[in-house]
């Protein structure tokens, strides 16, 4: 859309007459602005205002990029001409909603719970989550005071951060940490597809079921390449008792895309590895899975 070529023009050039930039930065900057076409009043079109998304023309991100590599120390004027930029795909941000601590001579709790925005396509989805967490948090730190009740030593640490934020996905992950005789660590991971706006679990991603077994297969060569070179690696893989080794995947474990598509499959304390080893995570190539993948996810 040409209307965002005259935007972005108007926005460099009121950016200009605020900032105090070096002659060289200057000039690389005049040469983009200048090779951004002019836009006959006539033909532009004026979009709707609940439009969310945008298709952004080569023109507008060369302009982007030639700012954002020009211009990285400028301050607050720049970040704030920039984020009028539209964006491609539907966004999401996870911001602290709850935020709380509590001492008394034996336990420690700190909680902080997200809260995940998102625009009207993810709206639903993002809500739903967010509910889910925070009703989870409050039942974690109820379940710790009633344990707790009669005296002993204890601490609860509760979470989050962003796992994955690429040009498809959006995971964030809900950490519960407790410490008391012995220590546990429970992790939680929400991925959202920005294409559709949809919360997305493993077993929506793949076709048929043949996955499992493709990543299971994979996990276990990690496993045991990293026992073999580390005495100090140690997981639940060809032990003297079989039936207590890990056998494969649950059909929707905890996951999140990294940027270069490998899919990083998470494990909780003590679900595939001694306490010792603690949360333990696998990332696997796009070539064990990618054939297992539907159709709109490769």
């Amino acid at each position: 859309m040409k209307r965002n070529d005259d935007m972005l023009r108007k926005l460099a050039q009121e950016e200009r007459a605020r900032v105090e930039v070096p002659d060289h930065v200057r000039s690389a900057v005049e040469e983009t602005l200048a090779s951004l076409p002019e836009t006959p009043a006539s033909n532009v079109v004026e979009m709707p205002k609940r439009t969310r998304h945008w298709k952004i023309p080569a023109t507008i991100a060369a302009a982007f990029l030639a700012i954002f590599l020009i211009l990285p120390n400028t301050g607050a004027p720049v970040a704030q001409a920039l984020s009028s930029i539209p964006v491609l795909g539907t966004v999401f941000e996870a911001v602290t909603f709850r935020e709380y601590a509590e001492e008394t001579e034996t336990t420690d709790v700190s909680v902080k719970t997200p809260k995940i925005a998102s625009e009207e396509k993810g709206k639903e989805a993002a809500e739903a989550v967010s509910a889910e967490i925070d009703a989870m948090n409050e039942k974690a730190v109820a379940q710790f005071r009633k344990d707790h009740a009669d005296g002993g030593y204890g601490s609860l640490d509760i979470y989050y951060d962003v796992a994955a934020d690429t040009d498809r996905w959006y995971t964030v992950r809900v950490v519960r940490e407790e410490t008391a005789a012995s220590g546990a660590v429970e992790e939680d991971y929400y991925t959202f597809d920005k294409q559709t706006g949809n919360l997305v679990i493993l077993s929506d991603l793949f076709e048929k079921d043949e996955y499992i077994a493709h990543i299971s297969e994979n996990i276990k060569k990690q496993m045991r390449a990293q026992m073999k070179k580390d005495d100090s690696v140690s997981y639940f893989l060809d032990s003297d008792m079989p039936e207590e080794d890990f056998a494969e995947i649950d059909p929707n474990q905890d996951f999140y895309i990294a940027e270069d598509g490998s899919l990083v499959v998470c494990f909780d304390e003590y679900e595939v590895a001694p306490g010792s080893m603690g949360t333990v995570s696998f990332k696997v190539p796009p070539k064990v899975y990618r054939g297992d993948l539907k159709p709109e996810y490769k």
